[in-house]
């Protein structure tokens, strides 16, 4: 025979169970990458491609400093050379080298702008890098103390189930029925205890009658106001 003590008893597996069930739920809802990690990485990214336009800028005024000397080189040897007398020659000439040379030093102070640019990106690339790690290091660690807190859970609750399962096996069918019907309206709590006359679920005063009923019945008693099961105290 099926008591209301031996729900009672089943209702504790029941809410362990459930406690089980939510942590392993909540624990799969965090396994997944922080925003902070995700945002730190983003962070690495934008660094970089910051990084990599400046070295590309600077590559490209590299490339325009060469082929100016390359220009201005030979107009030098030619300009102080001696080959050229022609005053007018050599004034046009003098007109372009330092056209050229005005060029290259308007392209030398992009050139230094671009490398003191280049640099702050550089620490900030590194910094990024730097606190990336340290959140992949403590998303690390995390993931591992989740997952052996979810396994832990994991084992509790198959035992658990186990428990369960021995229990009911021997359970009055009616009594299990009501039982079950009763948990998911009432918080998963379908089984109340009786104290100082009153039902500890909905914590109203008992009638005397319904107290002795629930200490003596063998059928299930409920609390004539939130319907649980008693269990005599």
């Amino acid at each position: 025979m099926t008591s209301a003590a031996d729900l009672f008893g089943l209702q504790e597996i029941d809410l362990s169970r459930d406690s089980r069930r939510a942590l392993i739920a909540d624990i799969d809802s965090r396994l997944g990458e922080s925003e902070d990690l995700l945002a730190a990485r983003e962070l690495v990214m934008t660094a970089a491609s910051d990084f990599e336009a400046m070295r590309r800028d600077q590559r490209g005024v590299e490339s325009q400093l060469q082929d100016l000397d390359a220009k201005i080189e030979p107009l030098e040897k030619k300009l102080y050379g001696g080959a050229v007398r022609n005053p007018k020659e050599l004034t046009d000439l003098q007109k372009d080298v330092d056209l050229l040379k005005r060029r290259r030093g308007a392209l030398d102070e992009q050139g230094l702008s671009l490398m003191e640019r280049a640099d702050e990106t550089l620490r900030a690339l590194e910094e990024a890098r730097h606190r990336a790690a340290e959140l992949e290091q403590s998303w690390a660690q995390d993931v591992a103390d989740l997952k052996a807190r979810q396994l832990r859970a994991q084992r509790e609750m198959t035992q658990l189930d186990e428990e369960r399962q021995r229990r009911t096996a021997t359970m009055d069918g009616s009594m299990l029925g009501l039982y079950e019907a009763l948990r998911p309206k009432k918080a998963g709590r379908a089984v109340a205890r009786i104290e100082r006359g009153a039902c500890q679920g909905c914590r109203l005063s008992l009638p005397t009658h319904v107290v002795q009923r629930a200490r003596s019945a063998s059928a299930p008693v409920q609390c004539p106001s939130c319907e649980r099961i008693l269990v005599g105290g």
